[in-house]
């Protein structure tokens, strides 16, 4: 099977407004930076609310922001897709006041995706390499168009 393409289903704004809906994210205090075809950049200021009790920020968070990231990018270029499994290596723990997470597909093949997400610290240091594996739905674009529409 051939690779399928890596043009986007939907512009910014629409996702934007799409994960507006995504309320743990908010409360956790991540936020998107920039969506394209290649990359999604997922950011959060990191709070005392962020760390676990050695001062670090907690793998929870990291994991979180590493799924946002994924969830962001593979929703922007196939709608709509949903996480079917996460792989996360911690590398260094995170002593930041920031961190960045950028998603990239490596595969699309049929109804699956494949994506990295590196996640970095306010130093550009990487934190975490992660490895996720999406299942895309069949869903036609316009149905999420008119729900952000609906919510505005």
């Amino acid at each position: 099977m051939a690779e399928q393409s890596k043009t986007p289903v939907m512009n910014e704004e629409t996702a934007r407004a799409f994960f507006q809906a995504d309320a743990f994210v908010k409360l956790a205090g991540i936020e998107i930076e920039k969506i394209t075809a290649d990359s999604a950049v997922i950011t959060a200021k990191i709070g005392p609310q962020h760390l676990n009790a050695n001062g670090f920020v907690q793998g929870g968070m990291l994991y979180t922001i590493a799924d946002f990231a994924f969830a962001v990018h593979a929703n922007f270029l196939h709608p709509t897709t949903v996480t079917q499994g996460g792989h996360i290596n911690y590398v260094r723990a995170a002593k930041t006041t920031a961190l960045t997470a950028v998603a990239k597909e490596t595969l699309r093949s049929g109804h699956n995706t494949l994506s990295e997400v590196i996640i970095k610290d306010d130093q550009d240091q990487i934190v975490c390499v992660c490895n996720f594996n999406g299942f895309v739905k069949d869903v036609d674009v316009s149905q999420i168009k008119r729900m952000t529409k609906e919510e505005q």
